[in-house]
């Protein structure tokens, strides 16, 4: 997933000798953000002196000016106190608080000094936020639980995450699939004007072609109907499954918790029945980010984050390449599923484009699942659940047609991607001016290693996705990427893909797949979920 250029952002921090006082002036407009960045706000840096200095080090008393360690302006330390278990360590205060990111850049400076072993700024921590959705840790009668979020061996560290953010209304996540359903724990006022796509009437099952509305028509197709020896099944609600895990409402104490409490959802409708054609998909990717689509109307609320659980085999095509880097041009990060196929990732679309993010799965015990797709143009992974292990998403039980909402079980890297653009968007909330090649980075370069050998660098990505670590980054990017931006894999490709179909060839559900291996052939896919909660 490689693009190309450098970050102006970044080459700031190239800047040698920034003036103290200057640094308090950006602190003032920092004040000026959300609680989240003043929050991060610190004061005071821990410092450890050279092994040759300790008999100096054992001089210096607190409230003592540190002589020989200064600001790059000249300004003086003042020793707080030493700190327990090292008697070359020290706090020490700054004249003002300042960002994470300054003090950051601060101790790099003062670290430069021979004396100084290390320097690091005061970071502050707070209580773990534990949404109230009963569905989050579980609840009677079955307690099962969110457990991607927060477990230590597949989780990906969301309840530590939460401290730094829980979003920003200024982000939207575009999410490109088969629309979206009211439900009771999503918010309204967070749901985008969003539009069709689908020009096929048949497909669009709305009896129209594109439109305004994006609602999910149901996507149940009858034995045949999208080629000869395809299976009946029902409607899916996958934009529904796929949004509950990205913007649920969460700390409601209702059902489950999204992964992103604030971030809009711009619901673009692409697939239906028997999938979605390119030609809409690559509209509906320009459209979503700003760009200009003749005779549909501008979209007023660019996202940032665009989400592609959906998957065809083949090449990329040019047209969906194009589409993809006139995204990235706009400043959006594409985000897709390496698939459900148990294949190389290489021979699905739009997994083998460039420029995209591409998330394998793993199960509950961070292991390779079964079904994903493999491959080196997989970017890293996220739970995706196994059978018996799925993720607890938004769903509704209408089989053709909408019925009552619902609690679910889904497994999938339709909903890896979905956690991975979510983590995205709160990283947008915290720095706006993060590119895209400074978020594949990021994401890429703060995983958690896989536990076993069932999953490698070349086959799973770099690793597990770390919501604290890729977070932490967004604070400080130069402490994760360096002087530069460009950060992703060489441009042969990179890719994704998920649980549904981009051609006539529809992608088979992996919950379907497992139960079909286990002889249980016939059962439809709703009939598979397993429903955790049903109520009106």
């Amino acid at each position: 997933a490689h693009s190309n250029g450098q970050s102006g952002r970044l080459m700031k921090n190239n800047i040698k000798n920034i003036f103290w006082w200057s640094l308090v002036m950006c602190v003032s407009l920092l004040n000026a953000q959300s609680a989240v960045a003043r929050d991060a706000l610190t004061k005071q840096l821990i410092l450890r002196m050279a092994g040759d200095s300790t008999r100096h080090a054992q001089s210096i008393r607190a409230r003592q000016v540190l002589a020989d360690v200064r600001l790059p302006d000249g300004t003086a330390l003042h020793v707080v106190r030493r700190l327990s278990g090292d008697a070359n360590e020290f706090v020490v205060r700054l004249p003002a608080a300042v960002s994470q990111e300054k003090a950051g850049e601060i101790a790099r400076q003062i670290a430069a000094d021979p004396g100084i072993l290390s320097a690091e700024p005061d970071r502050r921590r707070y209580p773990a936020l534990v949404p109230n959705d009963p569905g989050y840790l579980g609840s009677p009668p079955n307690f099962i639980n969110q457990w991607n979020l927060f477990e230590d061996a597949g989780g990906i560290r969301m309840q530590e995450g939460w401290d730094l953010t829980t979003g920003s209304s200024a982000v939207t996540i575009a999410l490109l699939d088969t629309g979206i359903l009211e439900h009771r724990d999503l918010n309204p006022a967070r749901i985008q004007d969003g539009y069709d796509f689908i020009s096929d009437p048949d497909t669009a099952n709305d009896g129209d072609g594109r439109d305004p509305d994006p609602t999910d028509a149901g996507d149940a197709v009858a034995a045949d109907e999208c080629s000869k020896g395809s299976p009946a099944d029902d409607s899916s609600w996958h934009g529904l499954t796929v949004a509950g895990i990205m913007v649920a409402e969460s700390d409601n104490n209702l059902d489950i918790a999204g992964i992103d409490f604030s971030a809009n959802l711009l619901p673009v409708r692409v697939l239906g029945k028997c999938g979605g054609l390119v030609s809409d998909i690559v509209d509906a990717i320009r459209w979503s980010v700003g760009l200009h689509i003749d005779g549909v109307p501008d979209n007023p609320s660019p996202a940032k984050v665009v989400n592609l659980s959906l998957s065809g085999s083949g090449n990329c095509s040019s047209s969906e390449q194009r589409a993809i880097n006139d995204a990235i041009k706009a400043g959006a990060v594409v985000v897709v599923a390496a698939g459900n196929e148990n294949v190389d990732v290489a021979t699905q679309s739009p997994a083998n484009c460039d420029n995209v993010i591409v998330v394998g799965a793993t199960n509950r015990s961070g292991s390779r699942a079964s079904y994903t797709n493999f491959g080196e143009q997989i970017d890293l992974s996220a739970p995706g659940g196994e059978s018996g292990d799925g993720l607890l998403t938004l769903s509704n039980n209408g089989q053709q047609d909408a019925g009552r909402d619902i609690v679910g079980v889904s497994i999938g890297t339709s909903y890896t991607t979905a956690q991975v653009s979510a983590v995205a968007s709160l990283m947008f909330s915290l720095d706006a001016t993060l590119t895209p090649d400074m978020v594949e980075g990021l994401l890429r370069q703060t995983t958690r290693a896989f536990p076993d050998s069932s999953c490698t660098t070349s086959s799973c990505g770099s690793g597990i996705l770390d919501a604290l670590a890729v977070l932490t980054g967004a604070l400080d990017p130069v402490s994760i990427l360096g002087a530069t931006a460009n950060t992703g894999k060489s441009s042969d490709g990179s890719g994704g893909g998920g649980g549904c179909s981009m051609s006539g060839n529809r992608s088979t559900d992996p919950f379907l797949l497992l139960l079909l291996f286990a002889g249980l052939a016939g059962i439809t896919r709703r009939r598979l979920t397993e429903v955790i909660r049903n109520r009106s």
